[in-house]
């Protein structure tokens, strides 16, 4: 599955985000200030709003790949993503798997 953010989408997201934490949360009128700010400095179109979507998609993805069992077809048989990147990973007590 892939779901790719358009900026629009991200700037509406950090906007909902953002609002809640500054209306329900009970930080400091400083703080809220600086998240206004932060908020601000990241208007639809800007490049720091570019920037923001480009780290959402990739933690979005980073996200949805872990959570996201595949199926490949592997010297004949079936064998899931999840079970090629535990194969990959070295034992915990710092042995090399084979």
């Amino acid at each position: 599955m892939q779901v790719l953010l358009e900026p629009d989408e991200a700037w509406s997201l950090m906007l909902v985000i953002t609002s809640y934490i500054v209306d329900h949360s009970g930080i400091s009128g400083e703080a809220r200030a600086r998240i206004r700010r932060w908020r601000n400095d990241r208007a639809v179109g800007t490049v720091e709003m570019d920037q923001l979507c480009l780290e959402m998609n990739r933690a979005l993805g980073n996200y949805l790949d872990e959570k996201t069992t595949r199926q490949i077809r592997m010297r004949g048989r079936y064998i899931t993503t999840r079970d090629l990147r535990l194969a990959a990973r070295p034992a915990s007590t710092g042995e090399v798997q084979a």
